[in-house]
């Protein structure tokens, strides 16, 4: 190169200036996707968590009055709060909490919530409170301890890799699952309560004070601490505590009482593997801040350092998320790597190999400038990034490709390569401008919207708009200088080039010479593009993995002993499928939050989880869809719901009614319409009452005045009764890792009504009493569950609906007799479900479209500097909108919530190509060129560009369309629907549009003012 062109040549197009730069956002680029943190799914602001209340010994009405009702009026305060709902049982409660999803700073509105209720825990006392504000956590690795050891071995085993466990600097929490929970038994019989006169309540009061007393001595100027005196740290020690018999001697109390320790017989919650119980653990990593893969890494080495301490390796994993991690990520990656390759060779096939070079190039320097900005700012590569450059893929070679057709038509031309370059980008920096900015346009909406949803697909929009901005800047940059290095200063024919330019001049010259024939095609195209029927399906799609489960719901009352042989039982009937690898079950609990939006149901001893793992070939859909035909006949007397793992926020069922009112009969006698409405439809199952009317309750009429002549008191006879039950609670130790509580029991007790009437009671002068004497049981129906929306009352109806039923449109066509219901008996119906999540996620995205639109205008105001010519590029947005349903309906792909973003992103590609035409035709027009003829040249110079860039994104597109996750292909027909559709449509009616709204006259009165 010359020195007069190296003087001439633009600051911006100097080779070392221009390859200095990106290859330091390249290197960044690189540096971040090796550094970055990196999770399986984006992670949420913490909008939900929930309060837990812990009242031993009180009823659903004293837990309510007492502390549900105070706490939701302190609630009630706090604007930030969107919704709490209360749920209350005898001895606990939990409120959950949703903040409204405007809210980010969240732990601001957490630390006010748990100050306002510290406040409140005098006047609640004795009820225990606690705030858990991080129950989004997901618990992605649990491991279970198994083998041939006891379960109190399990335990210890289980405390002792925990301790492990923790020593690995990211990890958040590792919580014990199915915990046995230790307890020391003192079992007391009440024969010998005959024989030594000591009363249950007597020997607790011997453990009041489990911790002792500790004291401190300050002798010559030195301090000495005291160990605590009294301190109970062994079994030993309780064994040895002495008692004072009525005859004055002092014995040991193991003399009367066999002490021992145990885990507890009625634990609230179990792990069950292939059949035995277990120990767990649950181990929860922060988000946003660490590579899950490596800490993956760690911990699969901290497990087998464990178990190389044991002949038999008691530490098994049972589910591990960083597998997952990888998998995503290595799935996405090789969509990226194919759509990449196929690109380059639409490339080559439909350009010359130097210009094909050129373009190839600037993709990954492209994707890599991105990622580097990307991760710089703290950017979590998850599914989404990712997702978003697969995205991005054909849209990043448009400018490119544009910018590099120009050169090499200007050089075909006789231009020198400095001149070519520099006319290029002088004429097309503006137009490029002009389309990368609607291409933002069309992302915004997804940036700008608030809410969980929003919050899921936030990097999608983040790296489409860093790539395009780059793809603009690399082609004004970086093609150009690479165009001086490998393009050709002589003439180079292209053989592609007549094709493109005879078909653009026919298809132009028919459309303008028969605009009605046409007009008329065009609009029987699009109507019958829009009558094409579409298929059903979920809003959100469902996830990728091998993995499912089985929810089962027992009557309110069921113990956690049947519970956990129910699942036991379901598990093994799962087993029996030959495709399902593992099973296992928690009961009491819906288990460990594995997965981001499983719905959790804790502290529910009527409630189960089984999971289950199929082999990787098998249809989870379709064993789903068997298991719900063959459960329901096995175990016809319990709810089992067979589920796939999905996307989207937690749905309990599709269908949820909310129904609330001041009066429960109201209540009930709605609901029970409403349900026998939902089941009279063929497209219901498993419609279900999400509330109880009632359970058995043992209760002790307790004669005042015949208590007060026995010398006791209520309490003194509620602990006999523990006693007799499952155990009288007398402390709680510390001397282990975790509490040991301390029960008095009597074991040979068969805990039924009549022995109960027959038990005999000591006061403190040593005198005996039948229980029968004091008081009378009676056995009432009382309310299982209490439940609360807000502040009010409120029962549920659930319903889930069969395979390719929309219970969106279910759900409307029963909506006025369902209203009528709720009118009738003056309740508040409320829609929940899949239909409230559905809604508010389209709202969030519409309510941020305004913003995109008007980006849109002043973008094109700036370009034409008319209204005409803005509404005209805007009217081609619905013709990829139009092509996105069609697409779907061919291809059998559910319209839903990921086709939806598909057709938001369509419409920055689609109006690029109005732009391009438009741009091109003003320019002949502002030289002289008669209007149609200029018109035909737009579209005959434009249209291999225009092929080129739509070609290059369905390619990006394609390998989407097959991957093994359901979220992608949705999106990817929708984006390869529209731009197919709206390509056709273009080239046929917008130079009919163009013709009807370009007025020659304004732009040659400009140029003749110019000249004067």
């Amino acid at each position: 190169m010359s020195s007069t062109n190296d003087i001439n040549e633009p600051w911006y197009q100097n080779p070392r200036l221009v390859l200095g730069i990106i290859s330091i956002f390249v290197l960044v680029g690189i540096a971040g996707w090796f550094t970055a943190s990196e999770q399986e799914d984006p992670q949420f602001p913490y909008r939900n968590g929930f309060i837990s209340l812990n009242a031993n010994g009180m009823t659903i009405s004293q837990i309510r009055d007492k502390a549900v009702v105070p706490i939701e009026r302190l609630l009630s305060e706090i604007d930030e709060i969107r919704t709490y709902q209360a749920r209350i049982k005898n001895g606990n409660a939990t409120i959950d909490i949703e903040l409204d999803e405007h809210i980010y700073n969240t732990d601001s509105i957490w630390q006010r919530i748990k100050s306002d209720i510290a406040g409140l825990e005098g006047s609640i006392a004795p009820i225990n409170v606690s705030v858990n504000d991080r129950a989004q956590d997901t618990q992605g690795i649990v491991i279970a301890i198994n083998g041939p050891h006891t379960l109190a071995k399990k335990r210890e085993l289980a405390l002792k890799l925990r301790s492990e466990i923790e020593q690995v600097q990211a990890i958040r929490s590792v919580k014990l699952v199915g915990d046995p929970q230790e307890q020391v038994v003192i079992d007391y019989s009440m024969q010998t309560m005959h024989d030594t006169g000591w009363s249950p309540f007597e020997i607790a009061s011997l453990f009041e004070n489990p911790e002792g007393k500790a004291a401190t001595l300050q002798s010559n100027g030195l301090t000495t601490n005291l160990s605590p005196v009294g301190k109970v740290d062994s079994v030993e020690k309780i064994k040895n505590t002495q008692l004072q018999l009525p005859d004055g001697s002092a014995v040991p109390l193991s003399s009367i009482a066999d002490i021992y320790s145990r885990t507890n017989p009625t634990a609230p919650e179990q792990f069950i593997l292939r059949g035995e119980q277990v120990v767990g653990l649950a181990i929860s990593l922060p988000a946003n801040t660490v590579r899950v893969t490596e800490v993956g890494e760690q911990i699969l080495k901290t497990i087998e350092r464990f178990n190389a301490r044991y002949t038999d390796p008691p530490a098994e994993i049972v589910l591990f998320q960083p597998r997952w991690t990888d998998e995503r990520k290595s799935g996405l990656l090789t969509s990226l790597a194919t759509g990449c390759i196929g690109v380059a060779i639409v490339l080559m096939l439909m350009m010359s190999v130097r210009t094909a070079f050129v373009v190839v190039v600037s993709i990954p320097t492209i994707a890599l400038c991105a990622l580097g900005v990307f991760t710089a700012g703290q950017g979590v590569i998850h599914q989404m990034t990712i997702a978003g450059m697969v995205l991005s893929l054909g849209l990043m070679v448009d400018n490119s490709i544009v910018l590099a057709e120009k050169i090499l038509q200007l050089i075909e031309q006789g231009k020198s390569k400095l001149i070519a370059c520099k006319w290029a980008v002088k004429e097309l920096y503006k137009p490029l401008a002009t389309a990368t900015v609607t291409t933002i346009a069309a992302f915004l909406p997804m940036l700008l919207a608030t809410g969980n949803v929003a919050d899921f697909i936030a990097s999608i929009p983040i790296l489409v708009i860093l790539c395009i901005s780059f793809s603009y800047l690399v082609a004004l940059t970086l093609v150009p200088v690479l165009a001086k290095f490998t393009f050709k200063s002589a003439h180079v024919k292209q053989q592609s080039k007549p094709f493109f330019n005879i078909w653009g001049r026919n298809i132009c010259g028919f459309a303008l010479e028969k605009p009605k024939t046409v007009s008329l095609m065009f609009v029987a195209t699009c109507v019958a593009m829009l009558v094409l029927p579409s298929k059903n399906g979920e809003f959100f799609p469902k996830t990728s993995r091998n993995q499912a489960y089985v929810d089962i719901l027992l009557p309110y009352g069921t113990d956690i002993v049947r519970t956990t042989q129910t699942a036991t039982a379901v598990s093994k009937a799962i087993d029996s499928f030959a495709e399902v690898t593992n099973v296992f079950s928690f009961s009491g609990s819906s288990g460990p939050r594995f997965y981001y939006n499983l719905v959790q149901q804790p502290g529910e001893r009527n409630v189960a989880r089984v999971v289950f793992e199929v082999t990787p070939d098998a249809d989870v859909s379709d064993l789903v869809e068997r298991l719900n035909h063959f459960l329901p006949e096995q175990f016809p007397s319990i709810l089992v719901v067979a589920r796939e793992l999905g996307q989207g926020p937690p749905i309990e069922s599709p269908i949820e009614l909310r129904l609330i009112g001041e009066q429960r009969v109201d209540l009930y006698h709605a609901a029970e319409q409403m349900l026998a409405l939902l089941m009279s439809k063929q497209e219901t199952q498993n419609t279900r009452r999400a509330f109880s009317y009632g359970v058995p309750q043992l209760t002790m009429q307790i004669d005042q005045q015949a208590l007060k002549s026995v010398n006791l008191t209520e309490q003194q006879i509620a602990t006999f009764i523990a006693w007799q039950g499952s155990g009288l609670h007398a402390s709680t130790l510390l001397y282990k890792t975790e509490p040991v509580d301390l029960i008095i029991q009597d074991s040979s007790s068969t805990q039924d009504i009549e022995q109960l009437l027959a038990l005999d009671v000591i006061n403190a002068q040593n005198e005996f009493f039948p229980l029968s004497l004091i008081g009378e049981a009676q056995v009432k129906g009382m309310l299982g569950v209490e439940t609360r929306r807000n502040g009010r009352e409120e029962i549920r109806v659930l319903s889930d609906v069969k395979v390719g039923v929309d219970e969106e449109s279910l759900l409307l066509s029963l909506l006025p007799e369902l209203r009528d219901i709720a009118e009738k008996h003056k309740i508040t119906l409320e829609l929940g479900g899949e239909f409230a999540e559905s809604e508010e996620a389209n709202n969030a995205l519409l309510l941020a479209l305004p913003a995109g639109l008007v980006l849109l205008f002043i973008a094109l105001i700036l370009q034409f500097n008319s209204y005409r010519l803005t509404l005209l590029v805007m009217a081609s947005i619905p013709l990829g909108a139009i092509g996105a349903p069609t697409m779907l309906a061919l291809v059998g792909v559910p319209f839903g919530f990921m086709s939806l973003l598909g057709v938001l992103a369509l419409t920055g590609i689609v109006v690029n190509t109005a732009i391009l035409l438009i741009d091109k035709a003003i320019q002949d027009i502002k030289r002289g060129i008669d209007k149609n003829v200029a018109i035909i040249n737009a579209v005959e110079t434009r249209l291999r560009a225009i092929m080129l860039t739509t070609v290059t994104t369905i390619v990006g597109m394609l390998p989407l369309t097959s991957s093994q996750s359901p979220l992608w292909p949705p999106l990817a027909w929708a984006v390869i629907g529209g731009l197919i559709t709206s390509t056709i449509l273009m080239l046929v009616i917008m130079p009919i549009w163009m013709n009807w709204l370009i007025d020659p006259k304004r732009y040659i009165q400009r140029i003749n003012e110019c000249n004067k």
